[in-house]
């Protein structure tokens, strides 16, 4: 028996584990008792990932659809298949091809196909196929620090001593981040939540604030007009240590702070507590989720501005942490699997940035920025006609019918997938323990996750693939492992250019940035990486939350089942989350909708009821499930069965690009 160490890939969290191989299989798994962000812990699925790594829903080898059927072929006739029908859009390619990356992928494959989209076919239309509000936070992250990525660190959690979490369920979606939190609060932190429903984090938290549905940004708001109010900000510090304050300040003069009582369902004297505590504890952190319904660029900017206000951006064991839900997250970015950046979110507009990259891949490359994929399949002008997909989730496919309507659709990937169906070319890639590569937990912490067991049925590792694709267009990538593809890497980026595989190996991994500054790694913000000053983030001046209406009385918000989360493909390849999910399913077989008793009551329906949803845009039906968890006149959905998706919450994809904040009013009626 050989225990060997690794690195879990399910969430954004990072957590080492120790993987039971024997035989050339992965027969179980432990937690690393010394590991510095896990510390022997791991959660439900982490205790499971085996069962992930060694299933046999896997795609064993290349496909090719012919008469409408997929045809198992060779790599060369795959390849040469593709090329030779994406060679019809040469000259358009700019806006004819899209790729789609995968943030479950390593960093080394994630930055060849970019490299490939670049290079091959001159196209910057590249998304990450994700959670569109971790863009959003690093933006803000980014504008106002210079640091894309987490500003804290998740060792230093258990030592603040005031933590607010605002809206992610953090205990379900980040386990063990979820832990540390409560750690703190157990050492006595004093740990708020803000969020509409009560969730498990908010029950561990020492104050809840209950929000009414779409107010949390009015709460921030009127958060940081309080700490103004009652003094408790440095006007001194501010005008010396950061840029825009006058402007915020300005922004948040139009919120009535009564006005703001009424939107949100929280008193004033409680709003004026919890800023006082901000700015008058030791050390302060925030937490937010960038899933799926993660919060949206505005509200995020109001809790970066909130804490810049107080004084707690930067200082010892201050962070602002956003948390990804998904394993290469924040790595995928760092790839610059995006249409407007390069590696370590170096701009694309930045002709100094291109040139480095030009020389490096002797190759010219296009520096107008691209479109993001689903901008592209939502606008029926796009130009869009092929579409290069990654390792894509199962049930988040929100662009089915128009992907169904491109010319050509190529899918690379490990596991099957139903994407396949949409497939005219299937390319199977080595999965993360038959290959070596680096993944970027939420954390910045990127770490070396080495090959356990030979590859599934002789598949391509990423580097092998993706070079005999560049080979077709006559392009020579001198890549012989993945630690090839790391240097290149590491030449190309600031913020991992002290980063070797050598380093990875003898620590448990590195927080960029790593360069001549920070050498061993950077734990945590201390200064602006810009060099000058805090920038506060520009805000909306706008105070307004959802209203429900006469026909629609009931205002619907959504979020993550626990044992599904994300509609991910992988979680259905472990057993025991399958099998939580499965339990729920018996329960409330069309998946279910919570609302609080004395809702219950008025509607005459009770518990494990179907009732009928409808909104403007359509209905379903679904199984009632009583909690008090939600307001009275409010209704929860956790999307965790396929046909929630793409048969009612896509139809308001106008109103879930909010992300948590996104309302929808409905009306619920007995079936």
């Amino acid at each position: 028996m050989d225990y060997k160490s690794g690195v879990c890939t399910f969430c954004g969290t990072g957590c080492g584990n120790f993987l039971k191989v024997k035989d050339g299989a992965v027969h179980g798994v432990y937690s690393m008792r010394n590991h510095p962000v896990s510390r022997g812990r791991l959660c439900v699925r982490g205790w499971h990932i085996h069962e992930l790594l060694m299933t046999d829903q896997r795609i064993s080898s290349p496909m090719i659809r012919v008469d409408g059927s997929l045809k198992e072929v060779s790599y060369d006739e795959a390849v040469d298949f593709m090329f030779e029908k994406m060679s019809k859009y040469k000259e358009g390619a700019a806006k004819e091809v899209g790729f789609l990356a995968s943030p479950r992928s390593s960093n080394e494959d994630i930055f060849l196909f970019t490299k490939l989209a670049r290079t091959v076919f001159k196209t910057n239309n590249i998304t990450l196929d994700s959670e569109s509000g971790h863009r959003k936070s690093l933006d803000v992250l980014y504008k106002g620090t210079g640091m894309a990525g987490m500003t804290g660190s998740i060792a230093a959690v258990s030592k603040a001593k005031f933590i607010l979490v605002v809206g992610s369920d953090v205990t379900k979606m980040n386990p063990i981040i979820g832990s540390e939190i409560h750690k703190a609060e157990m050492a006595g932190a004093k740990v708020v939540t803000i969020s509409s429903r009560v969730s498990q984090i908010a029950r561990l938290s020492t104050l809840h604030l209950q929000v009414n549905p779409g107010s949390k940004k009015v709460l921030l708001a009127a958060l940081a007009k309080a700490l103004v109010a009652e003094g408790h900000h440095d006007m001194e510090w501010l005008s010396k240590k950061t840029s825009g304050s006058k402007e915020f300040l300005e922004s948040i003069n139009s919120l009535n702070l009564t006005e703001a009582e009424n939107l949100t369902g929280i008193a004033y004297n409680t709003i004026a507590a919890v800023a006082k505590d901000i700015a008058g504890s030791e050390s302060a952190m925030a937490f937010w989720s960038t899933g799926i319904s993660g919060l949206d660029q505005d509200t995020v900017s109001f809790i970066y501005n909130l804490f810049l206000l107080a004084g707690k951006i930067g200082g010892e064991n201050c962070g602002m942490n956003p948390l990804t839900g998904i394993a290469n997250l924040q790595g995928g970015y760092d790839m610059g699997a995006a249409p407007d950046l390069l590696t370590g979110f170096q701009s694309i507009d930045d002709a100094s940035v291109v040139n480095k990259f030009k020389d490096a891949w002797g190759v010219d490359i296009n520096s107008v920025p691209g479109r993001d994929i689903y901008n592209l399949l939502g606008d029926p002008a796009s130009g869009l006609k092929a579409l290069v997909v990654a390792d894509h989730d199962e049930g988040i496919i929100r662009y089915k019918k128009e992907i169904e309507g491109l010319e050509f659709v190529a899918y690379i990937g490990t596991y099957l997938n139903p994407f396949m169906d949409i497939a005219d070319v299937v390319i199977p890639v080595a999965g993360s323990i038959e290959n070596d590569g680096t993944y970027t937990n939420t954390g910045r912490r990127v770490q070396l996750s080495r090959k356990r067991v030979d590859t599934f049925n002789n598949v391509y590792p990423g580097w092998k693939l993706y070079s005999s694709m560049a080979a077709k267009a006559s392009m020579k990538w001198d890549y012989s492992s993945s630690e090839d593809v790391f240097k290149e890497i590491a030449s190309l980026t600031p913020s991992y250019s002290g980063i070797t595989y050598s380093k990875l190996e003898e620590n448990f991994g590195i927080q960029w940035p790593c360069n001549d500054r920070f050498p061993a790694g950077c734990e945590s913000l201390d200064a602006p990486m810009n060099g000058g000053v805090y920038n506060f983030a520009p805000v909306s001046s706008e105070f307004s939350v959802p209203a429900a209406k006469a026909d629609y009385p009931i205002l619907l918000i959504t979020g993550q089942g626990q044992h599904f989360w994300h509609q991910n493909n992988i979680m259905k390849n472990t057993y025991i989350p399958r099998r939580e999910y499965r339990a729920t399913l018996l329960l409330y077989p069309n998946g279910y909708v919570e609302i609080c008793k004395a809702d219950a009551d008025a509607l005459k329906v009770r518990d494990k009821w179907t009732v009928k949803i409808s909104s403007q845009h359509g209905s379903m039906n679904v199984d009632v499930k009583i909690s008090e968890d939600v307001k009275k006149g409010t209704a929860y959905i956790p999307y965790f069965i396929r046909e929630m998706i793409t048969e009612f919450l896509m139809e308001h994809t106008q109103d879930l690009q909010r992300g948590e904040d996104a309302i929808i009013p409905i009306r619920i009626e007995g079936v």
